[in-house]
């Protein structure tokens, strides 16, 4: 799990502020707004900015809204930069697919997001999206929690293999018996405790913990 990490974003436009404040509510991330870099806390180091702007930026690391396809793309390339150690060896959702269902998105041990959705629709749009966002991730996989209605979970679950068959990502449906040993394999390169850490998440997630 994390701490709260602190964005920058240097603009003038009021309209970009107010709709990446939003989204950045949805990912836990405190989005420090000012028109001048210089006027930014100095533990913000990393910006978004709009190339759009001449805008006076300092020597810290920028992203554009204009080199992504939408906001979540920037804001989530933001925070990657933010938090500097993510390695993106894997990219994980985990889905908790209940009656109300939410999904977990995660790089490596790192949560980037949680969220509940309306519809089952809307929620295998969102990982289609992350899982292709995400494509040069090491591996990518879908954990579906295990629900006392099994005819949604498999629903949900053929829902998925369509969305998905082309971004090569595994599903794997899971419940309590994972408790006690691992629900992924270890990635190469990923500590014991990063990948205990990665663990306890996802059983959070997907309360199996």
């Amino acid at each position: 799990m994390r701490g709260r990490v602190r964005i920058g974003l240097v603009t003038l436009d009021m309209k970009l502020a107010a709709r990446l404040r939003e989204i950045s509510r949805e990912y836990g991330v405190e989005l420090v707004h000012s028109i001048d870099a210089e006027s930014l806390p100095l533990d913000v180091d990393v910006i978004i900015a709009s190339r759009n702007e001449e805008v006076h930026l300092d020597d810290r690391r920028v992203v554009y809204c204009e080199d992504f396809k939408s906001l979540d793309e920037c804001l989530e390339r933001a925070l990657e930069l933010s938090m500097g150690r993510l390695g993106r060896r894997m990219a994980v959702v985990a889905i908790d697919p209940g009656k109300s269902p939410g999904a977990a998105f995660l790089l490596d041990n790192f949560v980037l997001k949680t969220r509940k959705y309306g519809s089952p629709d809307e929620l295998v749009n969102d990982v289609k999206r992350f899982l292709h966002r995400h494509r040069d991730a090491g591996r990518r996989y879908v954990v579906l929690g295990a629900a006392t209605n099994m005819s949604a979970v498999k629903s949900l679950m053929k829902s998925l293999e369509e969305a998905i068959s082309g971004v090569g990502a595994t599903i794997v449906v899971c419940d309590e018996s994972f408790t006690s040993r691992g629900i992924l394999p270890k990635i190469r390169g990923m500590s014991k405790d990063e990948y205990s850490a990665l663990m306890l998440s996802l059983k959070s997630v997907l309360g199996l913990g």
